[in-house]
């Protein structure tokens, strides 16, 4: 079995080139679904809060697609970034698909993989880090689930837009501290419980790093984001592979 993360896409539209390529994808994926495993770790979209039919009819024909794949046989996990939130009303209680919140152990391929969306990266982003605490508050959760979705739907797509501004002008003017702290992170979680890979997003810088550590030889992939190059990450019988997508399709068809 193949398993494949993808992380950051921030998918606005279908009609749009990255919601056009993972269309393309899962269309690949369910050629065969019982022989993939599909991780997403988190902000797929753009915006996504609780299970709104706002959302839904928006993205109904990639909804269908991911349901088909678990329908099928394939696995599918789902770890909430910051732009989708409170989601388990949706993707666990409709397909059965799991929720993860903050981070996972797996044991794949003969690897120990420890998966997240990379929230605690920069333990210096006070602003993110309360922003996060907010949003998992009950109140807001139950104001999430109960609010008119159109509203959501509004709401985080203008402020969506404010922050991914920002967030890429920093990601520019920042990539060599945030690899910094993506490989430090990765070193200070290994201490904390070991495994060979983990695999993040978020941070929107794409990095791919190696060390050792008593002998043992440890793997960390930021998988960046899809609005810079559209990629995933492969892992099939303990190899490891970073995958452009456009290539990876284009060689397909």
């Amino acid at each position: 079995m193949n398993s494949w993360f993808v992380s950051d896409i921030h998918l606005k539209d279908l009609h749009e080139r990255n919601g056009n390529l993972l269309l393309r994808f899962l269309f690949y994926l369910n050629e065969s679904p019982k022989e993939h495993r599909l991780f997403l770790l988190g902000d797929i979209f753009d915006a996504w809060v609780s299970g709104g039919n706002a959302f839904v009819s928006h993205f109904s024909i990639l909804i269908e697609e991911i349901a088909k794949f678990k329908r099928a046989g394939g696995e599918v996990f789902y770890f909430e970034g910051n732009h989708d939130v409170h989601i388990d009303v949706f993707w666990t209680k409709k397909f059965g698909i799991p929720v993860i919140e903050d981070l996972e152990y797996f044991d794949l391929h003969g690897l120990t993989l420890r998966l997240e969306h990379g929230d605690f990266i920069n333990p210096e982003d006070k602003a993110y880090l309360n922003y996060r605490k907010l949003i998992h508050r009950p109140w807001v959760e139950f104001l999430a689930h109960n609010l008119p979705s159109h509203f959501w739907k509004w709401l985080t797509e203008s402020q969506s837009k404010k922050s991914r501004k920002k967030t890429s002008r920093y990601a520019q003017e920042n990539s060599e501290r945030i690899i910094k702290l993506v490989r430090a992170y990765a070193e200070k979680t290994f201490k904390v419980e070991p495994f060979d890979l983990i695999v993040t997003g978020h941070m929107h810088i794409f990095d791919d790093y190696s060390f050792e550590v008593s002998g043992r030889k440890v793997r960390s992939i930021n998988l960046g984001t899809w609005l810079e190059i559209p990629r995933a990450l492969k892992v099939t019988d303990g190899e490891i592979k970073v995958i452009s997508l456009e290539s990876f399709l284009k060689e397909k068809n």
